[in-house]
């Protein structure tokens, strides 16, 4: 195998795991986000990483976002929404900002591979995300190879593309182009 046909492969498996999400939970974290005052963006790590790129869509989708830390970042309050991603769901310092954000009456959502985990039962909103499986046969050993080795990267791939279907749908439902987008895209480049 190269490295095109482990990525093909990987993609396969990505597709797996979006299927498997419930809609309906994509729903009503689009209805947190769309209801939200201000959103705060926050996670550790690679999970922090990937949710970046989403902050940034949100931003330039009309949304006002920020990321948790930043020296600009304001104080939550209510009517707000603190957004965090956590693999295991038990990252002692995501599950702090959780609580710190519920506590200035904000709403809370989580995207996660383990919804029954300390953050997730925190949180107001849950998106769960599997860890891919590949059949319990398989004649495919780079499936196999990627669950042992890769199955971690996959989730953070499919969360990467689940925001973005999430920030499509709620730019579709508002009337938003891409227009507005390239409006906001930062021009200090």
């Amino acid at each position: 195998m190269d490295a095109v046909e482990f990525a093909l492969a990987e993609i396969e498996a990505i597709k797996g795991i979006i299927a498997k999400i419930d809609p309906a939970q994509l729903e009503k974290f689009a209805g947190e986000i769309t209801g939200a005052k201000h959103i705060f963006i926050g996670g550790t790590g690679r999970s922090l990483l990937f949710m970046k790129g989403f902050a940034m869509r949100l931003m330039q989708t009309n949304h006002k976002t920020c990321l948790v830390g930043d020296a600009c970042t304001p104080s939550v309050r209510p009517g707000d929404l603190l957004i965090v991603a956590s693999g295991r769901g038990t990252t002692a310092v995501t599950l702090e900002l959780v609580r710190k954000a519920k506590l200035q009456g904000a709403r809370t959502a989580v995207i996660t591979m383990n919804p029954d985990a300390p953050i997730p039962k925190e949180c107001h909103c849950v998106v769960a995300v599997s860890k891919f499986s590949p059949p319990a046969k398989s004649d495919r050993p780079e499936m196999v190879f990627i669950k042992e080795n890769l199955s971690g990267n996959l989730v953070e791939a499919a969360i990467v593309l689940i925001t973005d279907g999430v920030v499509a749908n709620i730019m579709k439902q508002n009337g938003i182009t891409g227009e507005t987008v390239a409006y906001n895209h930062a021009n200090l480049e």
